[in-house]
């Protein structure tokens, strides 16, 4: 039997077992380490969901779980070098952490002095990679797309490339370099057509055949001509009787839509979602003193029927 003095250890033990429970539930002694929130600004051209979406999504992936606050800002005007280095310095004399920028001017963004990270979405070259950069080789993918183009196509096809030389980004200017050294070391001939400010690429389209004897293959710059091209072909039967196919880049809805409609032959893609998170990671390595590590991502030409490939079909289309 246990004895009088006995008893009252066991009532003293649980006492304090009580007392430990209750001073380490109400964070007495155990206190749980105040974890910062860190303010992260992205300068990009568009916010519009059509040309971001992915991209935004992964974002608010990593937000999530590197407990970061995503704040989107705009150009009030696209490929406006000067005002995307003005909002730079007004987001840092507001209290951000670190900055995502997409360059306007890479050499200007270069000489750009700031206190505080800044990871850069580069369209250079994947060799010029260097830290706090996520790279993504638009010379390469266009080098790609032209090498596909060439395995679809006769020798007597016309190649044309749609242009807006107005607002032609540093990207674009990538990916059409990438195109035009394939197509020159391949002896073809490339014709440039530029947009028109009053109607597009309507008009050139009515005439394009007229110029031109046989079929033509059209390239467009980027995702937006890419995108008004084929809603021409699918509004206008004629315009695009002699075009044996429509190539581009992009992963927005419209684009992905044409494609699976068989207006647009074949299309680059990068992984957005992945760059998206990808960019805040490495924003808050960099805040946390862990040193940032340059991003190369890859790129991938897809056809209508890639659109069912699981691989593929979890890039384009993630899950909220």
């Amino acid at each position: 039997m246990i004895g009088r003095s006995g008893k009252a250890l066991i009532v003293v033990y649980i006492i304090c077992l009580v007392v430990l429970f209750l001073m380490c539930s109400t964070d007495l002694i155990i206190r749980e380490p105040e974890q910062k929130i860190y303010q992260i600004s992205v300068i990009i051209e568009d916010v519009r969901g059509d040309n971001y979406g992915n991209f935004r999504k992964g974002m608010d992936q990593a937000a999530m779980e590197f407990n970061t606050d995503i704040h989107f800002i705009t150009l009030y005007e696209n490929l406006d070098a000067g005002q995307q280095m003005e909002l730079m310095d007004r987001e840092e004399q507001d209290g951000a952490d670190a900055l995502i920028v997409v360059p306007v001017d890479e050499e200007q963004m270069e000489e750009k002095q700031m206190t505080i990270p800044v990871i850069l979405l580069r369209s250079g070259v994947a060799e010029a990679a260097g830290a706090e950069n996520v790279i993504i080789d638009y010379e390469k993918m266009g080098e790609r797309l032209a090498w596909e183009i060439l395995e679809d196509i006769s020798n007597e096809t016309s190649i044309c490339v749609l242009t807006d030389p107005v607002r032609q980004s540093a990207m674009d200017s990538m990916f059409l370099k990438g195109i035009d050294e394939v197509f020159s070391k391949e002896g073809r001939k490339v014709q440039r057509i530029a947009r028109r400010e009053e109607d597009g690429f309507r008009t050139v389209f009515e005439m394009t055949g007229m110029q031109m004897e046989g079929e033509i293959v059209l390239i467009a710059q980027n995702q937006d001509i890419l995108t008004e091209a084929a809603g021409i072909l699918a509004d206008y039967a004629a315009a695009g009787k002699d075009v044996a196919g429509l190539y581009g880049r992009g992963t927005t809805m419209p684009i992905l839509n044409y494609l699976d409609r068989g207006l647009i032959t074949g299309i680059c893609v990068t992984d957005e979602f992945s760059i998206g998170y990808y960019s805040v990671r490495e924003a808050v390595r960099a805040l946390e003193g862990a040193g940032s590590v340059p991003t190369v991502m890859d790129s991938y030409y897809i056809e209508k029927e890639d659109l069912r490939n699981p691989a593929f079909e979890k890039m384009l289309f993630p899950i909220d």
